[in-house]
């Protein structure tokens, strides 16, 4: 037997009981197997409850708009064109600030006038806003600020929802230029042309009865319920790598790629197409757009969406205008002969219910400036934003006096 000095001396790794006059005096001790498994357990709970807050405080962040991630192209947009403060709502002019003798003084300059461009990537690339805004100061005799709104693979339902926003966030323009995409409008078949871009997981909640009472096709995306709040990392995988990781896509496809501004929203196209470029790049826009051609009419849900883009513009105190951006004489050849003329008197009938000027720009430019048809090369911007200023300042006067 040993003796009690022995039993303090053993290892405590033999995890053995002495009895010394039936008496237990050597406690048991955890072991270092059941340490690690229980750090281990915590670390799990622990990273768990990280991982689901992180995923609440992105779904939290991405609801309340604090994240751009919902429809991250509008928001930088409109993070650009915030840059222009004149474009914000104004009440008529500044008052007059009070002199040294406490009477009011001489009025400040009053802002510029302000115009908007709204519309797809055709607008995008054919409006040199900063070019506008300095043709029309000169044409008008003063200052004019333009600014490009136009978004790639915008309609008529993406601008009408798109000036919602922009009236709700402050964003009044004297002048507005809302697009009309003619293959948009298409009502022939029951997909209509826009549901391939405008994804109903760009809408806000409040945003879908609006464009359901358009006629546009719009379900309820699975954000909008639970799991925009517990998995709105998967939800927004690939618009979370194409904002903060684009380097794991592949080709590096991100989806505003090839659609970068400048200051004043417009996006410049190659001075040059080669021409033996040409069929392949006209064979790949109508590729998009093939099933609409035939037997199109202007009928569909498009339609709705420019009346409502008018009538919100008028409300909010903005003179509209409707714009026909350029098409080749290849790309006005695809369309039904019959439904070229319905969207004719579709034109008309707009401007003569809601009193707004159209300007048919289709032919502005020759074919040689485009670069698959519907896309303009950085001359043909240069000549239809001439040509489109021009129409514009005899407009704006008009309507100023």
């Amino acid at each position: 037997m040993k003796t009690l000095p022995q039993l303090v001396r053993l290892p405590w790794r033999e995890h053995v009981r002495v009895r010394i006059a039936g008496i237990v005096t050597a406690p048991v001790k955890r072991g270092p197997r059941r340490d690690a498994r229980r750090r281990a357990g915590i670390a799990v709970a622990v990273g768990a409850a990280l991982f689901f807050a992180a995923q609440f405080g992105l779904g939290l962040a991405v609801h309340t708009e604090r994240n751009p991630l919902r429809d991250p192209i509008y928001f930088d947009k409109l993070s650009l064109l915030k840059k222009h403060p004149a474009f914000f709502a104004w009440e008529g002019e500044a008052p007059a600030e009070p002199n040294a003798h406490g009477s009011a003084g001489a009025s400040p300059s009053r802002r510029a006038t302000t115009l908007l461009f709204v519309g797809s990537s055709r607008t995008l690339n054919a409006v040199d806003a900063r070019s506008a805004s300095q043709h029309l100061t000169t044409a008008i005799g003063e200052p004019v600020e333009a600014f490009n709104f136009g978004q790639a693979g915008a309609g008529p339902i993406t601008n009408a929802i798109y000036l919602r926003r922009l009236v709700r966030e402050g964003v009044k323009p004297d002048f507005a230029v809302i697009e009309i995409h003619p293959t948009f409008l298409a009502g022939q078949r029951p997909d209509s042309p826009e549901s391939k871009w405008l994804l109903p997981i760009r809408l806000r909640p409040e945003e879908l009865p609006v464009v359901r009472a358009m006629g546009f096709p719009a379900e309820e995306p699975s954000v909008h319920g639970p799991r925009g709040f517990v998995a709105p990392l998967y939800e927004y995988r690939f618009l979370t790598l194409d904002r903060y990781a684009p380097w794991f896509l592949m080709n590096n496809q991100r989806l505003n790629g090839g659609h970068e501004c400048d200051d004043f929203g417009f996006t410049r196209l190659q001075d040059h197409v080669n021409p033996v470029d040409k069929p392949a790049l006209l064979a790949i826009a109508k590729g998009q757009y093939a099933s609409y051609f035939d037997g199109y009419r202007p009928n569909g849900c498009g339609v709705n969406g420019l009346r409502d883009a008018i009538e919100v513009c008028q409300a909010a105190g903005i003179r509209p205008a409707l714009a026909l951006m350029p098409e080749s004489s290849t790309w006005l050849a695809w369309y039904d002969a019959e439904g070229l003329k319905e969207l004719q008197f579709l034109t008309a009938r707009l401007a003569s219910e809601y009193g707004v000027p159209v300007f048919d720009g289709r032919t502005w430019v020759p074919d040689e400036l485009t670069v698959d048809g519907h896309h303009v090369s950085g001359p043909g911007a240069d000549a239809f934003t001439k040509r489109i200023t021009g129409e514009l300042s005899k407009w704006m006067t008009s309507r100023k006096r």
